[in-house]
This record gives C-alpha cells, structure tokens and sequence, in this order.
C-alpha cells in the first residue's frame, strides 16, 4: 500500500532541503509526496496586500505555480509526487491539516543550521510541529542532498518509560525498509550501572517478542539489529564517539509531556539536535502497548530516552 509523506516546502534553502530529505526517504519505497505550499488566509480588511485583493492574489498565484512547477521538477524520477496549496493560520497548522486530509504517516520540513557546527536550528515552524504533530516528523540537516536509499536507522533510546514504544516504531521501519537497525542505548547516560547493559538489550528481545511478534528477535539474531552503548562525560560527548554514514537516519522519542499521541520535544532530545549531523526523525509518544514488558531496572521510569 502507497504511503504518503507531507512535504513543508517554500522556495528557500529550506523547502529545498525538506524535498531532498522526502526524496531520501522515498527512494527504494512505494511512498508519494505530497509537496504542499501554505499560504496566510487573508482577507479584504488584512492589509497583507498593497493591490487591490484580485490583482494580488493573480500575481501571488502564479508565482506559487512558478514555485510548485520548480519543486515538482526537483523530484528524482520514479518517485510520485503530488503538489497542492492551501491557505491556513499557520504554516504548521496548514501542513497537518495536509497530512490529515491525505491520510500521511510523516511530515517532512528543513532545518536550518550553523555553517560551522551544523547544528540544527528549530524555527517557528518546526518548533511547532515538535510540540503539537500528532505524526513523526523529519528534520533535514542544512545542505542535506544525499540521494538514498535510507541504509541504517540508528534508535537513540534510553530505559525509561516510552522506549518500547520508539523501538517498535524503528523496528517496523527497518523491517518495512529492509535495512540495518541500530538501537543506540544511552544507558550509561541516564546513569544505570553497567551491569544493566545486558538487561537493556533482553528487554528489547522481550519487546519484540512480545509486540512484534518475534520480528524483533529476528533481527537481532540475523545481525540485521545490533544493541550499542555510548559512554561521554555528557549526552554531547557521547554521541560525538558514534560512528555516522551516509544513508544513516536518526530516530529520537518524544518527552513524558507529550500527551494524546502527538509530539513534544524535550529538553534531552534538543540536545541531540545540536550534535546530530543526519536526518532526524522525532516519533510521538505512544501509548505503551498492554503486552510490552516494563523497562529495564533500576530505570527511572519518567520519560523516553531522548526527551524530557
């Protein structure tokens, strides 16, 4: 069954990049992009046009045909892609009001970030869609144009509660992809003792055992999905020591605030942002499923790994 990813594009570095990392994505998968444009609601007594309300909305309007016609074109071929605008309050708002009314599973924008630390920068829009989307969201690095497929996915997960919930989803997307899995435990960070490293990755056997069937386990014992720890003076450090290449794509979880299924991007998780230098993906909070097994001891049980 075709998948939808919702693409927040304007004529910028920005769109473009979001395209770039919604055709990463794609690639290898029967996914379309739906490449939507959203523009203000306006009216006759907003004073948002200088013209006369008819003749500005002609000469905006074609010019956001130029602008779609150049996005659709920039699409590599055998990827679907699908172009629309809408008028909403925000441009967040008009992208998930898109996703809902195309049935999309992500919504795909662009990050901007410093030339020399390549480090996300959340604008108002992201920042938005990281406390509000009820679907994943991916963040293109600045510059992204790497052309896909998607090799690895690497989970950053910690032991507290909402991990099972994250590790599901990035096991059903490697399994969907047919890629490495890299669950990335930041156990050391969240201060459980070393011994517990073992009990960390029998709590990811018994997850997938469990929700998914054996899927999980599977990967494991194939060699397809590996369990790896870090160990840094901080988050920062840490990460730094992980090994990153080209086809990598990062999924993170949302803090214990988020609430209803949707996302809120903690405190730990904006951390990552400023080391992370491929895509990310930031997976709502679910809903531990009644059958998934508690987190592993000694585990604050407070939020997922990644946010707080």
């Amino acid at each position: 069954m075709t998948q939808r990813f919702v693409v927040g594009y304007i004529a910028s570095d920005r769109g473009h990049d979001a395209l770039a990392l919604a055709s990463f994505l794609a690639k290898g998968t029967d996914t379309e992009l739906i490449i939507a444009m959203v523009t203000p609601e306006t009216s006759p007594y907003s004073g948002t046009h200088p013209l006369p309300l008819d003749d500005a909305d002609s000469i905006i309007g074609k010019q956001i045909d130029t602008w779609m016609s150049e996005a659709l074109a920039q699409v590599p071929e055998g990827i679907q892609a699908t172009g629309v605008v809408r008028s909403a309050s925000g441009e967040a708002q008009g992208l998930m009001d898109v996703a809902s009314e195309f049935g999309a599973v992500a919504i795909v924008i662009g990050a901007a970030t410093t030339a020399l630390l390549r480090q996300f920068t959340v604008g108002t829009v992201a920042s938005t869609l990281l406390h509000a989307s009820p679907l994943p969201v991916a963040l293109a690095p600045a510059g992204f144009a790497e052309e896909g497929p998607v090799t690895r996915i690497t989970t950053l997960f910690g032991t507290r509660s909402g991990a099972a919930a994250l590790i599901g989803t990035s096991v059903e997307s490697a399994l969907q992809r047919d890629v490495q899995l890299r669950l990335l435990s930041l156990v050391q960070l969240d201060r459980v003792p070393p011994s517990q490293v073992q009990e960390v990755e029998e709590f990811v056997r018994e997850f997938g055992g469990a929700v998914l069937a054996g899927r999980a386990e599977a990967l494991l014992e194939s060699g397809k999905a590996t369990v790896e720890t870090v160990e840094g003076e901080n988050l920062e450090a840490a990460l730094e020591k992980a090994n990153w290449s080209a086809g990598d794509v990062a999924f993170v979880g949302s803090s214990r605030l988020a609430q209803g299924g949707r996302i809120f991007l903690g405190a730990r998780a904006q951390r990552l942002l400023r080391v992370l230098t491929v895509p990310v993906i930031v997976v709502p909070r679910a809903v531990l499923p009644a059958e998934a097994p508690k987190p592993a001891p000694g585990a604050e049980s407070t939020e997922t790994g990644t946010g707080r």
